[in-house]
């Protein structure tokens, strides 16, 4: 036995030196505490875990439990002194157990160290704590992201001002002060002018550059008291304490000055900005946060529309309160009518101007009240693009027109999307899936994208169309003529069809300059190889000149009004007697 003894000797010296570089390695290190001679005992992890490599002198701030008590701060965490000592639990012979967390901070070092300490302590002769074992885990790096996670709950990271959660927080608290002690303040939505050509111009970073210095110029010309937030990515709050109505345009054009004083030095060079500012008084147009947010940004869109560099004061009316009331409830019948199942198709023919034949029709939406009455898609959505709707009444819309489609194998649909849709991946990759499922619909199915939108949105809108081409669908310009389409933009496009606008079709026969504008834009369509479809005709007078200027297909009440029940449950191709050959 005692031939092996130094080779157990060193075994256990290994396994002890592992258990050590393992403890090290967590951030861990075990002392004793014996509380009557007030000695500390630390293990050789604590060099490392409190810093002492780089000053070892300091390990005598360790050594004594007074001593180490006079390194924690007292007002981060809970001492080890303050959990053992003021315990009223007793040691029934197997120790009582205690966990903590404080930090640490030795003298000359530059930050402190968080640790989280636990273990057991037994009583003296007296009952008292006598001796302590433990261990101090450093947590300072869990510390630091619970910390920075805490100020991005309420800061933005990129200003240093509050966030919108916060602003808005505070802006609630400032609404009901106000209305208590009647005190009027202002809430102001200032919004960088043509950030998106800074953009554009000189990248992302010199952009932040200057959000970052707009920020620090609105701070400067504000009061202690007044809050600055940032509430979207070119846009700040700012909440203007105990403000009288006739101070707040005076300050609207004084922030306003500041920003555009000078130009903001940035990596790329000087570069010039402007705001605008939309303003509301608070408690007196704005009873909550939600509204004083919806109504400074519907303010601040008013002044930008006017030009750069401009601010408006909201006013109170009771058209523009009824009408959005309104469309709070219309909000809420569509989202009943999508969760309820309750939006549905109708379907109006697109006629052969040879034949006088329906070779497709348009999918049209429509809402089906509780109460039964079928509501067209002119009264709600319009609302639903205002509020942000729109994206899921399109999902809605291709889910309905693929049912079609696959259920009548002879139908032919086009469907309209909104301009939120022609940039919406989730709609290309539902359409994807569901083409995937059924490959036959997509030869099937026409999409249409309004002309103004695929102008606003060219290079988005170009991508679109790509996509959809190919899954193997077709895609038209709806209200073709609205946005003046060039020759350029019809090729950058690549559609397959155009379908004029209806406001030039309508009254054709009486107006020369609609005539005029009408064969240019079928002249336009032709050189593309374009067939072209006319909207919204209303007699046979309009039939036959949109014939002779060579129109291919044609759509409107007088030869065929939207039906909710489908067409091809008795006939694959409905005639129209009214352009009869």
């Amino acid at each position: 036995m005692a031939a092996h003894s130094p080779d157990g000797a060193t075994a256990a010296a290994g396994a002890a030196a592992d258990r050590l570089r393992a403890l090290s390695a967590a951030g861990i290190s075990l002392y004793e505490w014996d509380v009557q001679s007030d000695v500390i005992t630390w293990d050789a992890t604590a060099h490392a875990l409190f810093g002492l490599a780089v000053d070892p002198a300091l390990a005598r701030h360790l050594d004594t439990g007074r001593a180490y008590a006079r390194l924690i701060d007292p007002d981060a965490g809970t001492a080890r002194y303050d959990a053992v000592m003021a315990s009223d639990k007793i040691d029934r012979g197997d120790g009582v157990s205690f966990q903590c967390e404080y930090a640490v901070q030795l003298p000359g070092m530059e930050h402190a160290v968080w640790v989280e300490d636990a273990g057991i302590w037994y009583a003296g002769e007296t009952g008292r704590p006598g001796r302590v074992v433990g261990a101090v885990r450093n947590v300072s790096e869990r510390k630091r992201s619970i910390r920075k996670l805490t100020y991005l709950a309420s800061y933005d990271e990129l200003t240093g001002n509050v966030n919108r959660a916060r602003l808005r927080e505070v802006l609630s608290q400032t609404i009901a002060y106000g209305e208590r002690f009647d005190r009027t303040s202002a809430f102001l939505m200032a919004g960088i002018d043509n950030l998106a050509m800074i953009n554009e111009a000189y990248g992302f970073d010199v952009a932040d550059q200057v959000i970052v210095a707009v920020s620090q110029r609105l701070r400067e010309e504000l009061r202690q008291a007044d809050i600055l937030g940032r509430v979207a990515g070119n846009k700040f709050g700012i909440i203007l304490s105990n403000c009288r109505e006739e101070q707040i345009v005076t300050t609207a054009e004084r922030l306003m000055d500041c920003v555009r004083g000078k130009v903001i030095d940035t990596g790329a060079g000087p570069v010039s900005a402007t705001i605008s500012i939309g303003c509301v008084s608070i408690p007196r147009c704005a009873h909550n946060a939600t509204e004083a947010l919806s109504r400074a940004e519907e303010t601040l869109d008013a002044a930008k529309a006017t030009r750069r560099g401009a601010y408006a004061l909201y006013q109170l009316s009771e058209q523009r309160e009824s009408r959005r009331k309104r469309n709070i409830q219309l909000a809420d019948q569509i989202v009943a009518a999508l969760k309820e199942d309750r939006l549905l198709l109708a379907y109006q023919p697109i006629i052969a101007a040879k034949t006088g034949e329906a070779e497709l029709h348009e999918a049209l939406l429509r809402m089906r009240r509780p109460d039964g009455e079928i509501v067209s898609a002119g009264e709600f959505i319009p609302v639903a693009e205002q509020l942000g709707l729109a994206r899921l009444i399109d999902h809605r819309v291709l889910e309905l027109a693929v049912r079609t489609l696959r259920t009548y194998p002879s139908a032919h649909l086009a469907i309209n999307v909104s301009g939120m849709t022609a940039v919406d991946r989730s709609w290309i990759d539902a359409m994807t899936a569901f083409a995937a499922e059924t490959p036959d619909i997509t030869s099937r199915l026409i999409v249409e994208i309004t002309e103004t939108v695929a102008l606003h949105e060219l290079e988005e809108s170009a991508r679109f169309v790509r996509d959809l081409r190919s899954l193997g669908c077709r895609v038209a310009i709806d209200d073709f003529g609205a946005g003046y389409t060039s020759f350029r933009n019809l090729k950058a496009l690549d559609v397959d069809m155009v379908k004029i606008d209806g406001s030039f079709v309508k009254g054709l026969v009486r107006s020369r300059d609609d005539q005029l504008f009408v064969q240019t834009l079928v002249h336009l369509a032709k050189n593309f190889n374009l067939p072209v479809v006319a909207e919204w005709v209303g007699n046979e007078d309009e039939v036959t000149l949109l014939r002779a200027y060579g129109v291919d297909y044609l759509q409107g009440f007088f030869l065929g009004e939207p039906v909710i029940e489908a067409p091809w449950s008795q006939t694959s191709a409905t005639s129209a007697s009214a352009v009869s050959a």
